[in-house]
């Protein structure tokens, strides 16, 4: 996917929005990196109407090119970038993002329950500052065939079960399959495993083997496989985004975030150090955070939004925040060990 920008201008300055500082005189312009489908036209072009000010977004398409245009500008042509929680570390560590004034954000407060107190999210906050602010969110859960699967499962065992010996498909992911491996095991953190907890894992995962029918790389492959096999369950790594592509092929299908925990991604609005206008920065921020741009995000998207209740997670789910693990070559290496075992 190639970057593009848009660019809209307003004539009128408009109502301002709650949390934003009046702008005088010349037009003022804030610059957006973001993943399609966080800043969309019509939010955009009504945030300009309310600020007055030229909101220029050009949209990325991978973890490595947000990396890339911050580190090599310094974060000098960017105001703002989203990034989830797990790459937001090595821009912390780099000095390259700016903390938030949370007074500045009043509907960060009105956001749902888990993401209310950012001290208690994992990968936002450091030395008591706040770098990030949630915004959207999927987990990797399990999906399952409500015309064959009657008791709906609530564990990732459901797909170690003898009685879905070849109707399980799998991600072909090294990293995340430990993931999940380690929560079955019990172990508190998932993404930090010694080389005795790899190696269990790793024979945990060939016992998996036995079940899986086939490893699938996209959601459309996944689909393809339900759509010509005879499919039970689904280690479903893209969450809502695969749930809706599924049933809107028709598929009978139900989906659940396990009760050992889900791993989740956590996409946040952060502010680099080279952001011109904070005040204007903090103000698209508060404005997105409106429950009606969470709705229309969800429904756009089928990720989760920070705002209203979407069926990512319920309230009571449990989400394992996606992290660096120890040692991703490591994982990759054992994971093709385990693809080869007979």
């Amino acid at each position: 996917m190639k970057p593009f920008a848009i660019k809209l201008l307003s004539a009128a300055l408009g109502a301002l929005l709650i949390g934003a500082l009046p702008v005088k005189g010349e037009a003022k312009e804030l610059r957006i990196l973001s993943w399609e489908g966080y800043a969309d036209p019509d939010w955009v072009k009504e945030f300009e109407e309310q600020t007055g000010a030229d909101v220029n977004v050009v949209f990325i398409g991978t973890d490595d090119e947000i990396w890339a245009k911050i580190k090599g500008s310094e974060g000098k042509d960017f105001d703002l970038f989203a990034v989830n929680t797990a790459q937001l570390q090595r821009y912390l560590d780099l000095g390259l993002v700016e903390p938030y004034d949370l007074d500045k954000l009043p509907n960060q407060k009105e956001t749902l329950p888990r993401f209310q107190d950012l001290s208690t999210v994992k990968g936002v906050m450091r030395d008591g500052k706040v770098y990030g602010i949630p915004y959207a969110f999927d987990s990797i859960g399990l999906i399952y065939d409500t015309d064959k699967v009657k008791t709906p499962p609530d564990s990732w065992t459901a797909l170690w079960d003898p009685q879905y010996e070849g109707k399980v498909l799998a991600y072909d992911n090294g990293e995340h399959n430990f993931t999940v491996a380690a929560l079955t095991m019990g172990i508190e953190d998932p993404y930090q495993l010694s080389d005795e907890q790899l190696k269990e894992a790793e024979q945990k995962l060939v016992d998996l083997k036995h079940n899986v029918l086939s490893f699938y790389t996209t959601a459309d492959e996944a689909l393809q496989l339900y759509q010509h096999n005879d499919v039970d369950l689904i280690f479903a790594n893209y969450g809502q985004q695969q749930v809706k592509a599924m049933q809107d092929a028709g598929a009978h299908i139900a989906y659940i975030n396990p009760k050992e925990g889900a791993p989740a991604w956590l996409d946040t609005w952060a502010m680099t150090t080279g952001v011109q206008d904070k005040e204007l920065a903090e103000a698209w921020v508060n404005f997105v955070l409106q429950k009606k741009i969470g709705q229309q995000l969800s429904e756009r998207t089928g990720f989760g939004n920070t705002v209203v209740p979407f069926p990512s997670a319920a309230e009571g789910d449990k989400l394992v925040w996606l992290e660096s693990v120890e040692d991703p070559t490591m994982r990759a290496d054992l994971w093709n060990e385990v693809k080869a075992t007979p």
